[in-house]
């Protein structure tokens, strides 16, 4: 064999071996690619979830339902191109099924008050989570500006809202304990997260209840201080009367002493 086709020989072995290369190497990243896409549905399916059943329901409209499903289901569909199984199939047919009821039958559903600090701190991080959602939906054109304007609002007046409704459950639990003072402070806390939200429509609602329970609360405070103010002074008119019976018998205790 010539020195010519030793060479080229040589070159196109080289040239399988650097195609066969990169063909490897064009398999791995998409298999990595595939993955990458298969965590990142996933975990957006994940947090729709978490926005539709951790959430408590009083958070969310019927319209975002609709909306959080949808991207759902968009979600799943694409999720089963990638990895198709039983089931991501019976997640699609649930979350079908979920948005026909949504459409048709335009559920309510029982709110579920904030109790203590780790449901509120939850509360607020999926909270966050829907805002930043509302405006990913936006920048995709699939929410115009009006009505992102919209629920961005609602997300942020329910924001305040579980603040207020962990304040307004320390405070109902104050009074229950008998301690009316710190009840009233804890409503006024309540009133306070609603200062930057003022003019939300919902806002005026809420700070007039959590009013009127002060005032309520004020009435049984003073009822309470008066009652107090009434037992020390009978304690003192008793102790003063006493001390007059002492000062009273003084004289007979010395005559009785002079007698003898």
């Amino acid at each position: 064999m010539s020195g010519t086709a030793i060479t080229f020989v040589i070159f196109g072995v080289i040239c399988l071996c650097v195609g066969a290369i990169y063909i490897a190497q064009a398999r791995e990243r998409a298999r990595i690619e595939k993955i990458r896409k298969i965590n990142v549905l996933t975990e957006r399916h994940r947090h729709m979830q978490q926005l539709l059943y951790d959430l408590p329901p009083q958070y969310l409209s019927n319209e975002l339902r609709i909306m959080i499903v949808e991207r759902s289901i968009e979600a799943l569909t694409e999720l089963a191109s990638l990895k198709n199984n039983d089931r991501i199939t019976n997640q699609i047919e649930q979350d079908r099924e979920f948005l026909t009821q949504l459409r048709e039958q335009n559920p309510t559903f029982k709110p579920i008050q904030i109790k203590d600090e780790a449901v509120a701190k939850e509360t607020r991080k999926l909270l966050e989570v829907l805002f930043r959602f509302v405006q990913t939906q936006h920048k995709r054109k699939l929410l115009d500006a009006s009505s992102a304007k919209k629920y961005l609002g609602h997300i942020s007046f329910y924001s305040c809202l579980s603040k207020a409704d962990l304040f307004a459950s320390r405070a109902e639990a104050a009074n229950k304990a008998g301690k009316p003072r710190v009840a009233i402070h804890n409503f006024h806390s309540a009133i306070d997260t609603f200062k930057e939200l003022s003019k939300h429509p919902q806002t005026a609602k809420y700070v007039n209840q959590y009013r009127a329970r002060i005032k309520a609360l004020e009435a049984v405070a003073d009822e309470h201080n008066q009652k107090v103010k009434l037992d020390a002074q009978k304690k003192l008119d008793g102790s003063q009367e006493w001390d007059n019976y002492l000062e009273n018998d003084d004289p007979w205790k010395k005559k009785n002493t002079y007698d003898d």
